[in-house]
């Protein structure tokens, strides 16, 4: 644990000393895609459909049947002499398009697996790239609460030799200790954090003990994004649209298999009878036809077809609601921009400048540790700041 601990406060020497340590975003990415167990389940989801398909693609079933009729009576039926026997083969004949509408409904339903997969793996990379983020906020941040107790300990030592010159009152060497041992507790809330974002980074290739303890990145390699009439065009390719127009197809498929299952279904028979009374045989057919066999099926379509029209609405639904997430997703982008661009390039820059100039002044005799601290705060919590931002 000592050791991770140190190479976590490690700026600059730890990607040199062993490349196993650092982790680029590159490397998080291709052991989420190959490692996810949610991924993995897709597999399993994608055989099953193939066994359905199988089924789907059955033509209907022959069936053997046999039947002793005129036998074990009494009279002239007492013996097996007047006893007739029938074999004969039975299957029904599909008028309706079945088997074509069921092939179509798993079709639909792989094609629908096909995309959630899609979309599975999006959310999955962004979901890395936020961690991977997160992990490189994580180490800026505990560079801070290092800077902090830097400038806490040099306080701290300056205060001592004023106190014992006399120059300075002990009241400020107890704050300044104070707020070292305070310091000391971040930095270690710090260190913690950043062993948590990298747990956390690592959870998406299933990884509860990750080698790595840094992550390799610039947190401030930012642009400007492109204009939003250019994302509102591509918004009708976005995959969670895409994957409600498979729901509406699937829905469809399940309606027109409702309507096929809905038409009429003729049974037949045919076979061979043996009379033993006379030792003839004779052929025999026979053929069923189902009765409402459309009204009975009337509750499954209206059904299918109120699901259909479900998903559509939801479809039309998502559109709307994604437009509206697009743009407050690129208004809130561009404030976090303006807000990272003026604390780099103008609000640090002014407090590194007072801060100096007051560590000067203090030097001098001219501030007291108060004033110091607070320029110092100010500083720390501005580089903070900008982190989040």
């Amino acid at each position: 644990m000592k050791s991770l601990l140190t190479a976590l406060v490690c700026i600059t020497g730890a990607a040199a000393a062993s490349a196993q340590q650092t982790i680029s975003l590159q490397d998080a990415l291709a052991a989420s895609l190959q490692h996810n167990p949610q991924l993995a389940g897709y597999e399993f989801r994608r055989a099953a459909l193939a066994g359905e398909q199988t089924t789907a693609a059955l033509r209907p079933e022959l069936r053997l049947h046999s039947e002793l009729e005129n036998a074990a009576g009494s009279g002239e039926f007492s013996a097996a002499d007047g006893a007739e026997f029938t074999l004969s083969f039975a299957s029904i004949i599909e008028l309706g398009d079945q088997r074509n509408a069921r092939l179509g409904l798993v079709t639909a339903r792989q094609q629908q697996l096909a995309a959630q997969q899609r979309v599975a793996v999006l959310d999955l990379v962004a979901a890395v790239n936020y961690r991977f983020i997160a992990l490189l906020a994580a180490q800026e941040q505990l560079q801070v609460q290092e800077q902090a107790q830097q400038l806490a300990q040099s306080l701290v030592t300056s205060l001592s030799k004023r106190v014992e010159a006399g120059r300075a009152p002990q009241e400020e060497l107890l704050r300044a200790r104070a707020a070292q041992a305070k310091a000391v507790l971040q930095v270690s809330k710090a260190r913690q954090q950043l062993q948590d974002e990298a747990l956390k980074l690592s959870a998406y290739w299933a990884d509860n003990t990750p080698a790595f303890t840094r992550a390799s990145g610039d947190l401030y390699a930012l642009t400007h994004p492109e204009a939003l009439v250019k994302w509102q065009q591509q918004l009708a390719h976005n995959p969670d649209l895409l994957l409600l127009a498979d729901e509406t197809r699937v829905r469809a498929a399940e309606l027109r298999k409702a309507e096929a299952e809905g038409q009429m279904t003729l049974g037949w028979s045919a076979g061979v009878r043996q009379l033993q009374a006379t030792g003839d045989t004779a052929l025999v057919a026979g053929m069923s036809i189902p009765l409402a066999s459309g009204k009975r099926a009337s509750g499954a379509i209206s059904k299918a077809r109120a699901e259909q029209d479900a998903a559509s609405f939801a479809a039309d639904s998502a559109k709307i609601q994604l437009e509206t997430r697009l743009k407050q997703t690129y208004q809130a982008h561009e404030q976090a921009l303006l807000e990272v661009f003026s604390l780099r390039d103008h609000i640090l820059p002014l407090l590194q400048e007072a801060n100096r100039a007051t560590s000067a002044a203090f030097e001098q005799g001219r501030y007291s540790s108060l004033e110091l601290a607070l320029t110092q705060r100010e500083l720390l919590e501005a580089r903070a700041a900008l982190i989040d931002a």
